[in-house]
């Protein structure tokens, strides 16, 4: 099965377990600083409510969006002052990528948009669950916190975090690329249902699934970086109504 999928994706496994060799060192238990900025995330929202005695501490509606991507940053920030240079640079792997890299990346886009978007929606609605739709955004606020959190931030550090931290520690394990991609797929889309339901989790399936193929295809997150940010842009633009949705059949 592993065999196969490799030589039908063109993923070397051999070529990707070399590139990992610096995390030898280091714990397992640092896969948790993945889901760490949700974590805090929970955690501020839930001493909210404690605070409050229970009741809505009227924290801003984008609120959790710039909460958990100030936690990304801080996340990130902590990798980088622990860990050598050389270690930190497995994780973020974001090196010059090739044409065909950036080619495919822009591609995956268009299909990520044209095919994965209302593919969310005819899976929600198969499942009869509430339908995933972009936050519309009216105020400035707003804007600036899904700016920031969905369209600077994330693409960067959920690619370290999901698709550099935890593919390059399951490899370095010796798993192969079709076990770490998956698994860390299914952490990266659990971890949207907070922000999107169940639908959210749908979405970020099958968005998540071209991001882990461009990680582990060119060995470099470049292109899956260019994906997600073009991606959740999209999103923003379709929250100011600039561009229609998708989304909506």
């Amino acid at each position: 099965m592993a065999r196969s999928f490799t030589a039908l994706s063109g993923i070397s496994r051999n070529r990707l377990a070399e590139t990992v060799t610096p995390l030898e060192p280091i714990g397992g238990a640092w896969a948790l600083a993945a889901v760490a900025p949700l974590g805090v995330t929970l955690l501020v929202i839930t001493a909210g409510y404690a605070v409050g005695g229970g009741t809505d501490p009227g924290f801003p509606p984008h609120f959790p969006t710039l909460c958990y991507g100030v936690a990304n940053v801080a996340v990130v920030a902590a990798l980088f002052a622990a860990w050598e240079r050389e270690r930190f640079e497995v994780v973020a792997r974001f090196r010059r990528p090739s044409r065909r890299e950036v080619a495919t990346g822009l591609v995956a886009t268009v299909v990520g948009v044209v095919v994965g978007w209302p593919a969310t929606t005819v899976l929600a609605d198969g499942l009869g669950v509430a339908r995933y739709t972009p936050p519309t955004l009216t105020t400035t606020a707003g804007i600036l916190a899904v700016g920031f959190g969905a369209v600077v931030v994330a693409p960067v550090a959920e690619e370290i975090l999901y698709r550099g931290l935890l593919v390059g520690l399951g490899l370095e394990r010796g798993h192969g690329p079709l076990a770490v991609g998956v698994a860390s797929l299914i952490v990266f889309a659990v971890a949207h249902v907070f922000t999107g339901g169940v639908a959210g989790v749908l979405n970020a399936l099958l968005l998540g699934s071209l991001l882990t193929w461009l990680r582990l295809r060119f060995d470099n997150l470049v292109g899956a970086w260019l994906l997600h940010a073009l991606n959740n842009l999209l999103e923003l633009l379709v929250g100011l109504a600039l561009v229609p949705s998708l989304y909506a059949l």
